[in-house]
């Protein structure tokens, strides 16, 4: 059985998820917990992204069915919007390139953030970012840009 996911109303859950992790990040990034901020920044990336891919679903060009239990299946597009892979925001950032330019350097901050996370987390990781200062004034920056491009209205 196929379900169709609404991601209008994804979205918008999305965009209130930013806003959470955007400020946990803050504090966490501000009491010097810099791997549970590195995570918050991840995640408000992701749930912007997301946002952003669903103002513009028609852009997010991905084909086919993801079977998400048994024999329920969503369209890729869809899950994709709504779930946001990590492995896949590049090529969604690339997608939504027409929309704001930027995104694929914000979206490669995040990764470098995720990086930083995975070198303390994840066996088997070759992060570049091993310094916290480095990492520290990497979230720092893509937090403020996620706040401005929120506060700014520029949102797709």
């Amino acid at each position: 059985m196929r379900i169709h996911l609404d991601v209008n109303e994804i979205g918008e859950a999305k965009l209130i998820e930013c806003k959470a992790e955007l400020e946990l990040a803050k504090i966490f990034l501000k009491s010097g917990l810099l791997r549970g901020a590195a995570v918050k920044v991840i995640q408000a990336w992701r749930a912007y992204l997301s946002y952003l891919a669903s103002l513009n679903a028609n852009l997010i060009r991905i084909n086919g069915v993801r079977r998400v239990s048994g024999s329920i299946e969503v369209d890729a597009g869809e899950f994709i919007i709504a779930t946001m892979p990590i492995k896949l925001m590049m090529r969604v950032s690339e997608m939504l390139r027409s929309v704001d330019p930027e995104l694929t350097e914000l979206t490669a901050l995040a990764l470098l953030t995720y990086e930083y996370w995975c070198a303390n987390s994840c066996s088997n990781s070759t992060g570049r970012v091993i310094d916290d200062e480095l990492a520290k004034g990497i979230m720092a920056k893509l937090l403020s840009r996620i706040e401005r491009k929120i506060n700014s209205g520029l949102r797709g």
